[in-house]
């Protein structure tokens, strides 16, 4: 043994790679080999920190080893105030961001990573373990020139190992996961409260709750937006990740209907098989729902999807576009608060800020809806027309809000 601490082996470079509920995610370098790797920073928070919890994922983890679709740790250290989890460092970063950096992304590339995917999930459901949390987000890429191969990470929500036997699956209650790529099961978890108690033992879900994430997954990947969305027509902050009563009724109620539709659009050109695939995935009895075996022995993974190119890279720029200007208009507004009764000098902003004779308005915008270049326009216009009333450059106010 070489070292008993993190820093005996390692130092940080001060990139960071992300950030979770409970930790982050930053590169660290060995001091003797010089390879790089991912290390999670989870500090021991009294009321936040859950030492079981982490263990747990250790151990899954250690039961993952050799799986080539599912993120390797390397090895772990457990200090006064933090744990240390280093883990293999994926070049490629987080799925959709990789893909919306494309010129060309085609169904064949598509149907790679849904296998992939398939795969991880096929080890885990054998150990008798549920992901729960299966999202692009926890999808990364291998490498930085290609979407595939690619490999799921992050296990802190996951079930606990319960047996390496396929014939059995856990019986979940807790409600978790992210909210769009909820199954309508775990969704009735969430719901429960709107049900007779006499019926609270029979709302309840197993592991294919991840074959509905899979299935929603794919249909991004071959469109760039989800099949499932809640939208009030607010400007409620529901896109940039703040919390709203009336969109999460409407998306759970969205999910649970489960109606699925493939506008032209988007998906004239796309493969019978691929919309097959996604229909027997989305299937809201998830006894109906294909496992993990089953979707690797579908036709579309066997064979992998057409050649064509897609819109996926376009319609993914076209939303980040649109979050970002959506996000400007939010911190302009508060801006516009804070000034609106008050002077503002040369002394005490590089730039004079006069109190808007509008108001923003911009909705969030869906994922479902298919007018992507309209609403890009709108907040290009209204991004302009506040500057000019303003009467400052739009670099030196944006400096100022930032």
């Amino acid at each position: 043994m070489v070292g008993n601490t993190f820093s005996d082996l390692y130092k940080l470079t001060g990139q960071s790679l992300g950030e979770g509920s409970y930790g982050k995610v930053e590169t660290c370098v060995n001091v003797f080999t010089g390879i790089e790797y991912a290390v999670k920073i989870i500090e021991k928070v009294p009321g936040l920190f859950s030492r079981s919890k982490i263990l747990k994922e250790i151990e899954i983890y250690h039961l993952c080893r050799g799986e080539q679709n599912i993120i390797q740790l390397i090895e772990y250290f457990e200090e006064a105030n933090c744990f240390y989890l280093v883990f293999e460092k994926m070049l490629g970063g987080p799925l959709l961001d990789h893909i919306q950096r494309r010129v060309c992304f085609t169904e064949a590339e598509a149907s790679r990573i849904v296998k992939d995917l398939a795969g991880a999930l096929k080890h885990l459901h054998k150990q008798g373990i549920a992901h729960r949390d299966l999202k692009p987000d926890n999808v990364l890429c291998i490498n930085s020139n290609s979407a595939g191969p690619v490999k799921l990470c992050d296990f802190d929500l996951c079930s606990a190992p319960v047996s390496i036997d396929t014939t059995i699956t856990p019986t979940l209650l807790s409600p978790v996961g992210s909210l769009e790529y909820m199954a309508p099961e775990v969704v009735d978890t969430f719901l429960i409260d709107d049900y007779d108690d006499d019926d609270d033992e029979s709302i309840c879900y197993n592991k294919k709750c991840d074959l509905w994430s899979l299935g929603v997954i794919m249909y991004i990947l071959l469109c760039g937006y989800a099949p499932f969305a809640g939208n009030c027509g607010l400007d409620c902050g529901w896109d940039r990740g703040e919390s709203c009563t009336d969109c999460q009724e409407r998306l759970f109620s969205s999910i649970r209907e489960g109606r699925l539709v493939f506008p032209d659009q988007h998906w004239a050109a796309i493969s019978p098989q691929a919309k097959d695939l996604i229909q027997r995935l989305l299937v809201k009895d998830s006894g109906a729902r294909l496992d993990a075996n089953q979707v690797l022995d579908h036709p579309w993974i066997l064979y992998g999807g057409n050649s064509n190119s897609l819109m996926t890279p376009t319609v993914l720029r076209r939303q980040t576009s649109i979050k970002d200007l959506e996000d400007f208009a939010s911190r302009a507004m508060a801006v516009n608060r804070a000034v609106g009764n008050s002077s503002i000098t040369e002394r005490s902003s590089p730039v004079q800020v006069k109190r808007a004779a509008f108001s923003f308005d911009l909705s969030p915008p869906s994922l479902s809806n298919c007018g992507l270049m309209s609403r890009r326009r709108r907040s290009k216009e209204l991004f302009q027309r506040f500057c000019s009333i303003n009467e400052v450059e739009p670099d030196a106010f944006m400096r100022t809000i930032h």
